[in-house]
This record gives C-alpha cells, structure tokens and sequence, in this order.
C-alpha cells in the first residue's frame, strides 16, 4: 500500500466510532476543489505499511475501527489484502471512495472486508466530466452508486458543493436518484489559499482565452 497520511485517532471521519485515519497516495481524478491534493501524485517515500499496522494493533482495544481514504483508495492493487490484516485485528472498516473502479468495490462488499462505504457523486452524471477533470468515468461512477443503493452495507453519499459548478439543477438531479433509505450528505467547501491557488490555475486560461 502506498500510503501519504496517517491520523492516529478521529471521533468525526467514521461517525459513532473511535477510527484511524489511513490516507493513499494518488488519485485518478482532478477535482478542482481537492483538499487532499498533496496525495494525488505517486510519490514515493510513502510511510511504511508496518509501522501502520503494528500502532492499529497495539490500539485495537481502544480503537473501533480504520477510516481508508485518499486519494483515491481502490487504485491500491493490495488494498483486498491491506484490509484483511485490519479485520484480523477485529477492527471495523470504513472506505471512501469516488466510486471509480465498481469492481473492486463489489469485491470488497463480496469479501465481507468493509463495514461502512462513503462515496462521492460529484455533480450529476451529465457533469461529472466538467468537476473532476477526467472523461470517462460517468459509467463507472454510477455502477459503484447502483452496487451500493442494491447492498446491504452501510453506505453514505456525499457531494461537496462548489459555487458555479455545482449547480441547483445538479442536486436535484442527484436527489431524484436516491432511494430512500440512502444517507445523502451535502459539504460546505472549505476554502484555503491552496484551493484558490487551484481554481486560479483551473479557471485562469479561460479567463484569459475569453479577454483576448
């Protein structure tokens, strides 16, 4: 597992439980708004999977469980196996996932492996492209958001709403597709410098396309 970030403890990520926080190096999307985009890239110096694992251990009796988030956690090709060693501790665990790869999610939900899932509908399906900077991924997306509307584990979807992309028709869109004993959740954005930084960097060629 490549592994950017590690958060010892979190009574908020996995709510009703005491969790770790496992955060994965890289991500197949490029959402404009990305507060974790220092893991987006493979770098390597990642922090060591053991180390991870021996603190998981020796907490498990205070621990509930293990958020894994990102990036972008299913593009990990050890992920089925990462997570094993965590349930062997007897520890439950929570993904979060953009909804990208529907087959490794299935074989998660399959394998018994995860308690809890919480994916991310960007905008609706018409505009996902526009948000997370990447064709393609529409199909998939909803696969995963279907796998889990028909799944018997506990499931939250979640959309970050950002001003002038996510739209109103956008919402209703989305909420026309719940069913409803789906968990749906709406984020402020939590602006920073460094997401003004990425909206400047985004949206200023075509600023600059339109002023010529």
């Amino acid at each position: 597992m490549r592994i950017g970030g590690f958060q010892k403890m979190t009574l908020t990520d996995y709510p009703g439980y005491i969790a770790s926080v496992i955060f994965t190096q890289g991500c197949n999307f490029r959402c404009t708004y990305c507060h974790n985009d220092e893991l987006i890239p493979n770098r390597s110096g990642s922090i060591d999977e053991k180390e991870i694992l021996d603190y998981l251990n020796g907490k498990k009796y205070f621990l509930d469980g293990v958020v894994i988030t990102g990036g972008e956690p299913t593009i990990q090709k050890d992920l089925a196996q990462f997570i094993k060693k965590i349930k062997k501790m007897g520890l439950l665990v929570k993904l979060d996932t953009n909804g990208s790869n529907p087959d490794i999610v299935e074989e998660l939900i399959n394998e018994k492996l995860v308690d809890c899932i919480a994916m991310d509908l960007k905008a609706s399906w018409k505009n996902y492209s526009r948000l997370i900077h990447r064709e393609g991924f529409e199909n998939e997306c909803r696969r995963s958001f279907e796998l889990l509307q028909r799944s018997p584990v506990s499931h939250i979807f979640r959309t970050t709403v950002f001003p002038t992309v996510n739209t109103e028709e956008d919402l209703e869109s989305i909420r026309a597709e719940l069913l409803p004993s789906d968990k749906y959740v709406l984020q402020n954005l939590h602006a920073s410098d460094k997401f003004a930084h990425n909206v400047a960097r985004v949206f200023r060629p075509a600023i600059a396309g339109s002023a010529s």
